[in-house]
């Protein structure tokens, strides 16, 4: 995600590398021993004060500043704890990410506080950021990790929409689109802002492309509008 959408030159296999690095580090390979390491030796810990930056989604830019959001933290700490044989995974409670252990059940880390927590408190929390709705148990359920790349990008979506960054928002859009049941919409936002940065003729393929995805009048719509696109090339 990074790569892709924030910086053009980063190199994926040095990021892998320097996560090999900071588990080489971890001397206690439990649960409690990476916590330590990461949240307290480390210095890991919530971004609080610039919490809506795009660079705490960018595990590159959290591994450097030790700063992010949940669900950043929260990857950081499954991959630094897989490569000392301890098995977490992520669980996408809405609002607060968080991460669950193989080997204990009940029990969950807010990444953001680097702190375990039970059940209870996890409810506690959706509760606190969801007064108005009913928390359900399959809210502290794993999530795939195609979900997790997902929501990372949904996150940098709206920040970007709400930032009025068309040109992160298309680099955003371009990896949304290659889901499968990606909405319509994302389509037509992504090439309105592509056309919007000068990028008109890859705008135009990528409606073509959606057109052959879709049936119906959702096609043709797209189809039209490429071929306005198309058309202003000429």
């Amino acid at each position: 995600v990074g790569a892709h959408c924030n910086e053009a030159g980063i190199d994926v296999d040095e990021g892998l590398s320097k996560l090999d690095d900071l588990a080489a580090g971890v001397s206690d390979r439990t649960l409690p021993g990476i916590l330590q390491f990461l949240f307290k030796d480390q210095g890991f810990g919530g971004e609080k004060d610039n919490y809506y930056d795009p660079a705490n989604s960018y595990i590159d830019q959290v591994m450097l500043r030790r700063r992010g959001i949940p669900i950043s933290l929260a990857i950081i700490t499954i991959e630094v704890a897989r490569r000392c044989n301890v098995p977490l995974f992520g669980v996408g409670m809405p609002g607060h990410f968080l991460v669950g252990c193989r080997d204990t059940e009940d029990i969950f880390l807010d990444p953001f506080e680097g702190t375990i927590i039970d059940k209870a408190a996890a409810h506690a929390l959706f509760s606190d950021l969801h007064p108005s709705q009913e928390f359900r148990t399959e809210f502290l359920n794993e999530t795939a990790s195609d979900s997790i790349v997902l929501r990372m990008l949904n996150n940098l979506r709206m920040i970007h929409l709400r930032d009025r960054q068309i040109s992160g928002l298309a680099s955003v859009l371009e990896l949304l689109v290659c889901f499968v049941d990606c909405p319509i919409d994302e389509f037509h936002r992504l090439a309105a802002a592509l056309d919007a940065l000068g990028r008109t003729d890859e705008a135009a393929r990528h409606l073509d492309r959606a057109a052959s995805r879709y049936g119906g009048t959702d096609a043709d719509q797209m189809k039209a509008r490429a071929t306005q696109l198309w058309a202003r090339l000429n």
